[in-house]
């Protein structure tokens, strides 16, 4: 891969990531129009349908964030609403991490769709608490249509490692391209068989070092899943949907 193609990616997925964390906040919403009622109960039923084997729904408690900057960040009808969105991401923490959110608190957010990007709700749980804490996992949710655009763990490692680029593992990443290929399949990432895996990049999260691996299935479907380089740990998997709009910003 080419330098310049390395720092380009870099560069998409640091503003993506951005993107995401920003969006970690919303603002309780009340009366919803008939329409948007209706799309809940649709997508309330759907969650449950679907949801992997063995899940429970958790008692857990959904707040917003207090920025201000989401104060007047509201749903259109079209939207399904906060709590439905919380249960679908809850599900995909679960399935995804093995992530028990029982007696924990979920804060939701909700952007507004742009140009470029459909709105979208946004759930994080900050282990800690927010503010303090140094790990902390969300997922990002069409607000439409509630398909699921990525999960991610986020944290701070406890000690110094190396985050620079690895040049010899740009040239050799066929372990990655296995696991993420691994992974794809258990957690069916591309809803389908798995055609290929291949690196796209190499970055950092905090100072935990990344390197993310773009899957392509059978059915044309993608998903880029990233690894820490420290230790593989699975940090995220970002959807077909997720992967069309970063690609749309690099064209």
């Amino acid at each position: 891969m080419k330098k310049h193609d390395v720092k380009q990616k870099n560069f998409l997925k640091a503003a993506l990531a951005a993107a995401v964390i920003i969006g970690s906040t919303t603002v309780l919403q009340q009366g919803f129009a008939q329409a948007a009622v209706s799309n809940d109960s649709i997508y309330s039923q759907s969650t449950q349908k679907n949801a992997a084997e063995g899940y429970k729904k958790a008692n857990y408690t959904v707040v917003d964030d207090n920025l201000p900057y989401y104060r007047d960040k509201k749903p259109t009808a079209k939207d399904i609403t906060r709590d439905t969105a919380a249960e679908i991401g809850a599900q995909a923490f679960w399935e995804v991490y093995n992530l028990d959110l029982e007696g924990k608190t979920l804060e939701m957010a909700y952007n507004p769709a742009t140009e470029d990007n459909r709105a979208t709700w946004v759930g994080t749980w900050w282990i800690d608490g927010k503010g303090k804490s140094t790990q902390n996992y969300f997922f990002s949710i069409d607000a439409e249509t509630g398909e699921l655009h990525s999960v991610q763990y986020s944290r701070t490692l406890k000690k110094k490692v190396s985050t620079g680029f690895d040049a010899k593992l740009a040239k050799n990443p066929e372990a990655y391209e296995a696991l993420a290929k691994s992974m794809a399949e258990k957690y069916n990432a591309v809803h389908g068989s798995v055609k290929s895996a291949e690196y796209a990049n190499q970055g950092v999260s905090s100072n935990d070092p990344t390197i993310d691996i773009r899957v392509t299935g059978e059915n044309g479907e993608q998903a880029q899943i990233s690894f820490s380089r420290y230790d593989k740990t699975l940090l995220s998997i970002s959807y077909d949907s997720w992967c069309q709009e970063a690609d749309a910003l690099v064209q």
